[in-house]
């Protein structure tokens, strides 16, 4: 009997421990198509879109606008590496990877202390 609740104790310490990297990844992939898509809307070149040369990106107004969307779901504390941001035409991609922390893994004799999730999300401005 003992060691059957042993047995039940560490099944679900490893479901907590992978519940919290998939919540993890869930996180990160909601940060990454907000930022994408804030990136996308934000970003518009003003003076390009005013001469008439159409929609086009300004890259340093799209980077700012990742960095602010990701500090401001609490995500840029937590990366691994800085955000890459890729600009092609309209469209964005956003590249995220962000280290999850494990609860229980770590009380195990050389088990791993966290692991990294990563995602990457992409938005294309459409001007109507």
């Amino acid at each position: 009997m003992p060691a059957a609740v042993l047995i039940v104790l560490t099944l679900a310490a490893i479901t907590m421990d992978l519940s919290l990297v998939h919540l993890g990844r869930r996180e990160l992939v909601a940060a990454v198509e907000a930022s994408a898509n804030d990136a996308a809307t934000y970003g518009l070149d003003e003076g390009a879109y005013r001469r008439g040369s159409g929609y086009a990106i300004d890259p340093a107004r799209a980077h700012r606008a990742v960095v602010q969307s990701l500090h401001a779901r609490g995500v840029l504390d937590d990366l691994v590496q800085p955000p890459t941001i890729l600009i092609g035409g309209t469209t964005i991609e956003v590249s995220l990877s962000m280290q999850v922390d494990y609860v229980f893994a770590r009380a195990l004799p050389g088990g791993p202390h966290h692991t990294t999730v990563s995602a990457t999300g992409s938005a294309t401005a459409v001007p109507r």
